[in-house]
């Protein structure tokens, strides 16, 4: 990504300067990384991050999104009314009117075939660094 950049660079400003900007730009994290699609009814992306892995799953949250828009489209007020009662609410209250809410939108949960939850899991490592900690013998 940073060579890209580079090269997008320096036809506008040059070579040096070109690179120094997008080793800039990379070092603060504004450059997008390489991502790997995940297949399933909501598409996951797995990209490696300096202080980890980063999970996009936009589809998801954009389809909840949409539901709860239509519903607020037939009922605002009630839609309105139940927003602000699960921001007033805390703790397990709050908890129970999430999960309601979620449930009622169709869920936060995906379901993966098992060759895509393979697939994960292995982005995930590859990722990650490929080193998973391992429990030593006798640990609790």
């Amino acid at each position: 990504m940073v060579q890209r950049a580079a090269r997008l660079l320096a036809k506008t400003y040059g070579v040096p300067l070109a690179r120094n900007v997008a080793a800039l730009l990379n070092g603060e994290g504004l450059l997008a990384q390489a991502a790997d699609r995940i297949n399933a009814a909501f598409p996951v992306w797995v990209r490696r991050r300096p202080v980890g892995v980063e999970l996009d799953v936009t589809p998801l949250v954009s389809a909840l999104l949409v539901s709860l828009a239509a519903e607020a489209a037939e009922d605002p007020g009630g839609v309105g009314q139940e927003l602000a009662n699960l921001y007033a609410a805390s703790g397990p209250e709050r908890d129970e009117l999430v999960q309601k809410l979620l449930e009622r939108l169709g869920g936060a949960n995906m379901l993966l075939a098992s060759t895509d939850a393979r697939h994960l899991a292995e982005r995930l490592l590859i990722a990650a660094g490929g080193h998973v900690p391992q429990q030593r013998k006798g640990a609790a």
